[in-house]
C-alpha cells in the first residue's frame, strides 16, 4: 500500500453566496456570489462591478506526482478576478464572473501553469415563474477522483436552462444541460491514455414535480435522461435513465432527500445495468450553537480505466457527515466524516508499479475524517485544520492511500445575521 502525507499551510478566500434569482432594480453594490473575495465594488452606471483575488494554497505537499514520478513539493495558487452585475427592466438580471488563477510547484516545473474559470448567467424572476440560463468555462488542473493519483488539465465547457413554474400547491421544475470535457493530449497514467478516456460530450434533462403539503415540507417525483458521448472511443457510448420521488422540507430536517431506480446501458451493444439509488442532502439546527449536516449520493460516474465491451462507469456510494459548533461568537469548530465505497461497473485494464498489465473489477473503500476550529477575522476566518484519508483497494493494492494533512488556511466567510 502506498502512503501519502501532506504537511501544509494553505490559505484560500471564498466568496459568500445568495439567492441569484433575487431581482435588483438598481444597480446597488449588495453582498453577493463571488469569483474570490472582494477587494471593492462600485457601479458604472447600471453595472455592479467587483473585483475579487484567491489565495488557493500554499503547501507542503508529499504527494505531487509527474508521470512515474512522486515527489515532495511546495505548492502554491493565487489569482484575480472580475466580477460584473447587470439588473434591468425589474425582473432580469445578468451576471458574469471570471478568474484565473495560477498554480506554481517550486520542484516540479513542468506542472506549472494558468488555469481559470468564467460564467455568464441570465435570470429572470416573475410572478410564480423562475428562469436562468448560463454558459461556462473552467480550465482546471487537479485530481479527478480517487481513480487517478496525478492532476489531469481539462477544459470544460458547458450550457445549461432551468425553469420553475408554480401552478398553485404544484411547481413544476425542468432543467436542460450539454457539457463538453476535453483532457489535454499526450496525457498517459497507468497504461491509459486519459485523453480519451476522460474526454466527453454529455447531454442531460431532467424533470421534477413539487406538491406543497404543509408551509414546510413538499412531496415530490423525479425523472431524467442522461447520455455521454466519449469523442475518441465511441464504442464506450452509454447513456442512464432514472425515475424516482422524495421529499423536501424547511423544517427541523432543511433539506432534500430522493430515492428511485435508474438504468445505466451502453448505447451500442446489450450490456446494461439497472440498480435503486437514493440521494439526500440535510441539515439540522441543534440548538443555538450546534448544526448538524448530513449527505448521502449514489451515482455512475466515468471511469478512467474502462475496457471496451463493458460499462465504462464505476459506482460511488459516499456517506459524510459534519457537525459545526459555535464556541463563542468568533471562535467556532467543525469535525466531520466521509466514507466512499467504489465499485467499477465493468472490468479494467490497469499497469502496475511493477510494469504488468493486471485485469479485475475495482473495488475501493474511502475514509476521510476532519476537524478544525477557527477565529473570525471581521469577514474572514483564521482556521487550524488536520484530515486523515485512507483508502483500501482490494484488488489493486498500488491504489491504496494512507494521508495525513494539516495546517492553516484564511477564508473569506462574512457574519451571517
Amino acid at each position: 500500500m502506498r502512503k501519502i502525507a501532506a504537511l501544509g499551510l494553505s490559505l484560500a478566500l471564498f466568496g459568500g453566496t445568495s439567492d441569484a434569482q433575487t431581482s435588483n432594480p438598481t444597480a446597488v453594490p449588495v453582498p453577493d456570489r463571488h469569483s474570490g473575495a472582494p477587494l471593492a465594488q462600485f457601479t458604472l452606471g447600471p453595472v455592479v462591478v467587483t473585483p475579487t483575488f484567491k489565495i488557493g494554497s500554499l503547501a507542503i505537499d508529499t504527494n505531487v506526482q509527474y508521470a512515474r514520478t512522486k515527489t515532495t513539493d511546495f505548492v502554491a495558487s493565487a489569482g484575480p478576478g472580475l466580477d460584473l452585475a447587470l439588473p434591468f427592466h425589474d425582473q432580469w438580471k445578468f451576471e458574469v464572473e471570471s478568474s484565473a488563477q495560477y498554480f506554481y510547484f517550486l520542484r516540479t516545473e513542468e506542472l506549472r501553469r494558468w488555469t481559470g474559470l468564467g460564467s455568464a448567467t441570465l435570470y429572470w424572476k416573475g410572478t410564480g415563474t423562475r428562469f436562468q440560463t448560463a454558459f461556462g468555462y473552467t480550465r482546471e488542473f487537479d485530481r479527478p477522483g480517487y481513480e487517478v493519483n496525478i492532476r489531469v488539465a481539462r477544459t470544460i465547457k458547458d450550457v445549461s436552462t432551468q425553469i420553475e413554474r408554480d401552478l398553485g400547491r404544484l411547481t413544476l421544475a425542468a432543467r436542460g444541460m450539454y457539457g463538453q470535457t476535453r483532457a489535454d493530449d499526450g496525457q498517459l497514467y497507468r497504461g491509459t491514455n486519459l485523453s480519451t478516456t476522460l474526454s466527453t460530450d454529455d447531454f442531460l434533462g431532467g424533470l421534477q414535480l413539487r406538491y406543497s403539503v404543509t408551509p414546510i415540507s413538499s412531496l415530490l417525483v423525479e425523472g431524467g435522461y442522461k447520455e455521454t458521448h466519449f469523442p475518441e472511443a465511441w464504442v464506450r457510448n452509454f447513456a442512464e435513465e432514472f425515475a424516482g420521488a422524495g421529499v423536501k422540507t424547511t423544517g427541523f430536517f432543511k433539506g432534500e432527500a430522493t430515492a428511485g431506480l435508474r438504468r445505466t446501458h451502453l448505447l451500442t451493444g446489450s450490456i446494461s445495468k439497472t440498480r435503486p439509488y437514493f440521494r439526500a442532502n440535510l441539515s439540522q439546527q441543534l440548538g443555538r450553537r450546534f448544526r448538524l449536516a448530513e449527505r448521502y449520493d449514489n451515482n455512475s460516474s466515468v471511469s478512467a480505466f474502462a475496457r471496451d465491451g463493458f460499462l465504462p462507469t464505476y459506482e460511488n456510494r459516499e456517506i459524510a457527515v459534519d457537525l459545526f459548533i459555535e464556541l463563542t461568537r468568533r471562535f467556532d469548530m467543525r469535525l466531520g466524516g466521509t466514507r466512499a465505497h467504489n465499485i467499477s461497473d465493468g472490468e479494467i485494464q490497469v499497469v502496475t508499479d511493477t510494469g504488468e498489465v493486471a485485469f479485475a473489477l475495482r473495488d475501493d473503500l474511502v475514509y476521510d475524517a476532519r476537524a478544525d476550529i477557527g477565529i473570525r477575522l471581521s469577514r474572514a476566518r483564521l482556521v487550524g485544520f488536520v484530515s486523515y484519508t485512507t483508502r483500501h483497494s482490494v484488488y489493486f493494492s498500488d491504489f491504496g492511500i494512507e494521508g495525513l494533512q494539516t495546517g492553516i488556511r484564511l477564508e473569506y466567510a462574512p457574519q451571517q445575521k
